[in-house]
């Protein structure tokens, strides 16, 4: 299948939905405009679909590709961290907190196997 713009990219496709779904999560947490790591974990999840869009537009340079889905990945670890971090002050529900983890650990996984076929198509060192 060729990909013709950044909603065909399936790690696009699950960025996008997991940050929609971080979102509604974090905002059944009582008080949660006050929380840092709810503001952090809500711009982090939305940080990783930005950063692939804008990196899809690069795409015919692949330095700079690479480095905004290098800022994606960073962005699915951060939120991650955020989301244990919610989890182990009892903010969220541990299974959920989990389940959504794992999803991240995932999309993480996936971006990263892009990035190295983009690096192995390209002959890039990085």
């Amino acid at each position: 299948m060729f990909i013709k713009n950044v909603e065909d990219l399936v790690i696009y496709k699950i960025a996008l939905q997991l940050a929609s779904e971080v979102n509604e999560l974090v905002q059944k947490i009582p008080h949660y405009w006050n929380n840092a790591d709810v503001r952090q974990v809500k711009r982090s999840s939305s940080s990783a679909p930005s950063n692939i869009a804008e990196g899809f537009g690069q795409r015919f340079y692949p330095k700079k590709y690479l480095y905004y889905l290098n800022i994606a990945k960073g962005s699915t670890d951060e939120t991650k961290n955020h989301l244990k971090k919610l989890r182990n002050d009892g903010h969220l529900d541990t299974e959920v907190a989990n389940a959504y983890i794992k999803k991240y650990t995932d999309l993480s996984v996936r971006t990263l196997n892009l990035i190295n076929y983009i690096k192995k198509k390209h002959n890039i060192l990085l």
